[in-house]
């Protein structure tokens, strides 16, 4: 896959917020804006079925590990499925990226009818990633967002197999799993190289917007209450944030705004990228050179600070 010429760090100006530090030191602006939002995906699709308006040939050759049970006690099995690039060579390593889960597959189940990692754009997302070099690991949860760090135990016990390198972690969460990607973000035991939190109900220190988000984890049935604390934004990990400038979750927006605030505070590695445009969802729902341009780079984050070669 190509990488954008010249792709170092995207940092987008939007009305109340002014990021002036980036990854590496070098401060760079755009704009993403869209001039045509209009879709060519067929509207009458269901969102289960919908996959990222990005996608590349090799997508097609990518193998995928279905069903591997990563977790099992009390007569509960719960699987990963893992997608790693076509034709690896015995003992290559290469980094893991892993679509964080926040929710109980019950909840996923009722509301669509399939698991979290069986949608498209969860499989479409990780096809993606393992076309551009990397592994990439979807999973069922049942009960807590701490079944990701027994899924993180389970790949490092597997490396081989799944020609892993386990110090090579990434983490991407869309929505509310983003918050189960700052639960990790917290766990200094593991080597997560850097994060990818998409249009996502985010946490602070501050607990700001902490009572909102329970509210809204009561309607929706995200897990909250037994996350991992969220004190602390990493200032030695590189984070991309998308804010999605039409998101219909006014709590998300602020949310992002507020975590952004209080990141550069901290001198965080913030990358961010303002959609203005840009719906909740965008990767599925706005087929537009915007959103294809955001995907690309998004990409390129992971492969850059992955060490992708």
């Amino acid at each position: 896959m190509k990488k954008l010429n010249g792709f170092q760090i995207v940092f987008i100006l939007f009305a109340s917020i002014l990021l002036t530090y980036c990854t590496g030191g070098t401060e760079k602006t755009s704009k993403v804006d869209d001039t045509n939002q209009e879709s060519t995906l067929d509207q009458e699709l269901e969102l289960p079925q919908r996959r990222i308006v990005y996608q590349i040939p090799e997508m097609e050759d990518v193998v995928c590990h279905k069903g591997e049970i990563y977790y099992s006690a009390d007569s509960m099995d719960l699987e990963a499925d893992i997608y790693t690039p076509p034709g690896l060579s015995r003992g290559s390593k290469l980094p893991v990226v892993i679509l964080t889960n926040n929710y109980p597959d019950v909840v996923w189940n009722k509301n669509s009818g399939v698991c979290h990692k069986d949608w498209q754009m969860i499989i479409s997302w990780a096809e993606l990633i393992a076309a551009s070099g990397m592994v990439a690991v979807t999973y069922q949860t049942k009960y807590s967002p701490s079944e990701s760090e027994s899924l993180i135990s389970f790949l490092s016990r597997n490396a081989d197999k799944f020609n892993i390198d386990i110090d090579r972690i990434a983490v991407f969460g869309c929505s509310a799993n983003a918050l189960a990607a700052q639960s990790l973000l917290q766990n200094d035991s593991y080597n997560i190289r850097c994060a990818v939190l998409y249009y996502g109900a985010l946490l602070t220190p501050d607990q700001k917007y902490s009572e909102e988000l329970n509210t809204a984890q009561k309607s929706f049935g995200f897990y909250l209450s037994d996350l991992n604390q969220v004190d602390d934004i990493p200032s030695d990990i590189p984070i991309l944030v998308t804010r999605a400038g039409k998101d219909q979750y006014p709590l998300i927006i602020k949310t992002i705004d507020h975590f952004l605030n209080e990141a550069v505070k901290s001198n965080a590695k913030i990358t961010f990228i303002n959609y203005p445009e840009g719906q909740h969802d965008f990767d599925i729902l706005d087929d537009t050179d915007n959103s294809r341009l955001i995907i690309r780079q998004t990409v390129d984050f992971l492969t850059a600070h992955l060490d992708v070669e």
